[in-house]
């Protein structure tokens, strides 16, 4: 099962690869986390450090990224060799020759957080909803989209909204413009509703006269009928116009034909039913008057100045002039009767000069508030008071002279004048109020059509300078950040200098970030300038110690075949003197058998006489074995002189080595000069001079020991050699023994006295012979220890070499590194221009 491994703080993952993704270096961080060896990763390409589990949707986004040659950053989850896993905050930016050309990419990672690696889970886990999920968060939608669109967008909703608030605001202005234009429709149609009511009255009044027998009024009831059918065509003029709007069209055209059938019968009616006609008429022009206030919007008008001047017009006039009316025709009715008429009749007057009263106190109370919301309504106030000065006269005149009298003493001429000139001065002030109505609502509507054409243009204006405001700011943003990306691209890639400026004067905040910006590139500037000047340095001391390195490690390694020719000279003299010790020790096993034959043959000189031809042959034979000694002796002298030879040799060998110490101490001595020199960079290289110091001084000392040890191995083959040079004499001394001993046993017969004491002297040269054997062996034993402790020490001085030649290697790829890093280094500062 994989692991998450974290990635430490402060590590920085790096590596770059050319065009097609393969890669050419990566960075130590990079290759102690991934457990890859660099040799592993060189040459391959980058997916090979890649998690199997990355979407392909990953490597296309990065792919489309790259090639707009924009840098892309993201969550990245990589893997290690062991097959472990981890996450890094990956940005991957092109990198550029010297012309500015992209020749490869650049990866760097950091260390990711846990909110950002639960993201990356889950968007590995399903990369296509992820993708194309909707998000509500507003920073990650507004992060989707460039400064342009959100500036159009922002721009565009407020103009949007501008051109919204303008439309309301003519459409209120619409709404209002159509509204007074309504009602002055509204107030025209009322005034020659109110023309037709008068004339109606009139003819009434005038009806009731000649139906009553005052054949006098016929003339001006036929004038007052002429002046109904020219005040109708005006008003049917109207009604095709705007009848259908205030939804009264059918019924002023039916009022239109009652009045033409009313004027076909009414000679044939009674007073009484020419009457009922009249009023009946008149009702329904004032039904057609309300309906014609509410559909034009009169009852709704709003304004104080002329809510109450409609609701004295529409609703209080007009009654107020139909009671005066029927005043007038029902006393003009009582009068041509005379003594026939009816008592009643002055009851009903009584009755409708009361209403009149209490529609005048009505209106009196509305004309207050005209007077008091109607500057421009005193023409309208001083004529309704005029008329209400006259209706008491006229109700006192009527209350004297016709209800209080038996018979009537006013002329019916009197009382047509009195009563009409009443009615006649409300219907004036109706007249005015229509008047003062149409004007204030034309000149509303009028107020109204202007107010939506400035508005209109206004918003035309402001809309056509919002945009040009936002081309400038949008066109003045864009423009200063092309620029500046352009040169900072431009910087990047080598083709522009860091000298560059980006203070364009703009005090907002992009200026303000552009003049950080610069300060940024000044410093950036100061030290590109000090890595050109170490990067050369450090490039040109990278070389020299690259070459010394290579130097010292050719020398290191004549040093270690040396060591190794010398330690088989050791081993050949080991072996040598491991042949002595065995040829020593065959002797003294020779000499031990000599000495206890002639311990034999002392104690059988008894049985000498009886085994004297025996002796003869065993004296030969003797004889023989001491020169085989002697030969050995001289053979094992031979095998020391060649030792002290190899010795001299190892002395040689311990000269060159310590030559070979003074020059690596020196070597190691420079190696720490030059790293001292390097500084911070040298600083590895120091550690490994210091090394090289110590093997130098250990490789010193190790040959002090082989010098002493083989000076003690020198003193120690002199004194093998004399012993056995003595040993040799003993030798010779034996055979002449022995020669003596074949002359004696030729003379035993005769010499047998004699022979005792050679034998005696044979015994104690023998003895003597062992304990001179016993030394050689002691001697030889020795030597081979000191051999084998020269063969130990060069072994460590082979050790040691080899671990010098082993670290030089070392050393010598780490100034590769270096001189790598350096040249790296180098082409890097010389992209920038200054």
């Amino acid at each position: 099962m994989s692991v998450q491994v974290k990635i430490p703080q402060n590590t920085t993952l790096s590596l770059k690869t050319d065009l097609a993704g393969t890669i050419i270096f990566v960075n130590d961080d990079l290759v102690k986390l991934s457990g890859f060896e660099r040799r592993e990763l060189l040459g391959q390409s980058f997916k090979k450090i890649q998690s199997p589990e990355t979407p392909e949707l990953v490597y296309k986004n990065i792919q489309k990224t790259l090639n707009e040659n924009e840098p892309w950053n993201g969550l990245l989850k990589n893997k290690t060799n062991s097959g472990d896993f981890f996450w890094a905050n990956t940005t991957i930016t092109p990198y550029y020759d010297r012309d500015g050309k992209t020749v490869g990419h650049m990866f760097v990672g950091r260390t990711a957080s846990e909110k950002q690696i639960l993201n990356g889970e889950n968007f590995y886990l399903n990369p296509q909803k992820i993708e194309s999920g909707f998000s509500l968060n507003p920073k990650k939608i507004l992060y989707k989209f460039k400064i342009k669109t959100k500036l159009l967008f922002v721009f565009g909703l407020m103009a949007v909204l501008m051109s919204a608030l303008g439309i309301n605001l003519i459409l209120i202005k619409k709404q209002e413009y159509e509204g007074a234009l309504n009602r002055l429709k509204g107030a025209e149609y009322n005034l020659s509703l109110a023309k037709l009511m008068r004339l109606t009255a009139k003819h009434r009044g005038f009806m009731a006269r000649v139906l009553n027998g005052d054949q006098s009024a016929k003339e001006e009831a036929n004038s007052i009928e002429k002046e109904l059918e020219s005040a109708y065509q005006i008003f049917l003029k109207l009604n095709e116009d705007e009848g259908n709007l205030f939804q009264v069209y059918e019924e002023s055209k039916d009022i239109h034909k009652s009045w033409n059938h009313l004027k076909e019968i009414n000679s044939t009616l009674t007073a009484k039913e020419s009457y009922v006609e009249h009023v009946s008429l008149i009702k329904r022009m004032l039904n057609v008057n309300n309906e014609v206030g509410e559909s034009s919007g009169l009852f709704l008008d709003p304004d104080k100045d002329t809510y109450f001047m409609i609701e004295v017009s529409l609703t209080k006039l007009p009654y107020l002039a139909e009671k005066l009316g029927q005043l007038r025709g029902t006393g003009l009715a009582h009068l041509v009767k005379g003594i026939k008429a009816d008592p009643f009749e002055k009851n009903l007057l009584q009755e409708i000069i009361g209403s009149v009263a209490g529609h005048f106190e009505s209106i009196t109370v509305s004309m207050a508030a005209i007077r008091k919301f109607n500057p421009d309504g005193k023409k309208i106030v001083d004529t309704y008071e005029k008329a209400e000065v006259d209706f008491p006269i006229l109700r006192e005149l009527i209350q004297n002279r016709v209800i209080k009298e038996k018979i009537p003493t006013i002329k019916t001429k009197e009382y047509y004048n009195a009563t009409t000139n009443l009615i006649d001065q409300i219907f004036n002030v109706n007249e005015l109020i229509s008047k003062q109505l149409s004007e204030k609502f034309a000149k509303r509507a009028n107020i109204a059509k202007i107010y939506a054409i400035m508005v209109l243009v206004l918003t035309s204006f402001a809309l056509v300078f919002f945009i040009l405001l936002q081309y400038l700011i949008i066109h003045s943003i864009m423009s200063v950040i092309r620029n500046s990306t352009n040169i900072i691209s431009q910087i990047v890639r080598g083709s522009g200098e860091l000298k560059e400026n980006l203070d364009y004067g703009i005090h907002d905040e992009i200026g303000g970030l552009l003049k950080w910006m610069g300060v940024f590139i000044l410093n950036i500037t100061e030290i590109v300038f000090i890595l050109r000047q170490v990067s050369g340095e450090l490039s040109n001391k990278s070389k020299d110690a690259a070459n010394l390195v290579r130097n010292y490690s050719a020398t290191t390694q004549d040093q270690a075949a040396s060591t190794e020719e010398t330690s088989a000279a050791t081993e050949e003299l080991a072996a040598s003197v491991e042949n002595v010790f065995s040829s020593i020790s065959t002797q003294a096993d020779h000499l031990k058998e000599i000495e206890k034959v002639t311990s034999d043959f002392k104690m059988a000189m008894a049985e000498v006489a009886n085994a004297m031809f025996g002796m003869t042959n065993l004296t030969e034979e003797f004889y023989k074995q001491a020169n085989d000694g002697m030969l050995t002796t001289k053979t094992t002298a031979d095998s020391i002189h060649i030792v002290n030879q190899k010795a001299e040799l190892i002395d040689e060998v311990v000269n060159i080595i310590n030559e070979i110490s003074d020059r690596t101490n020196l070597l190691a001595l420079n190696a720490a000069i030059e790293a001292a020199r390097a500084g911070d960079l040298g600083r590895g290289f120091a550690v490994v001079a210091q090394e090289i110091g110590k093997l130098a001084e250990q490789t010193a000392h190790n040959t002090r020991n082989i010098q002493s040890l083989t000076t003690d191995t020198k003193n120690a083959i002199k004194t093998s050699v004399g012993l056995m040079m003595n040993t040799e004499e003993s030798f010779r001394e034996l055979l002449a023994n022995i020669s003596k001993i074949q002359e004696t046993a030729k003379l035993v017969s005769s010499a047998q006295e004699k022979q005792t004491t050679d034998t005696n002297r044979i015994v104690d040269s023998v003895h003597k012979i062992n304990e001179n054997s016993l030394q050689i062996l002691n001697a030889a034993s020795q030597e081979k220890i000191a051999v084998e402790e020269i063969s130990k020490s060069i072994e460590t001085i082979a050790t040691g070499t080899q671990v010098i030649a082993d670290n030089s290697l070392v050393l010598l790829e780490t100034a590769k590194d270096i001189e790598v890093t350096g040249e790296h280094l180098q082409t890097v500062v010389e992209t920038y221009k200054y």
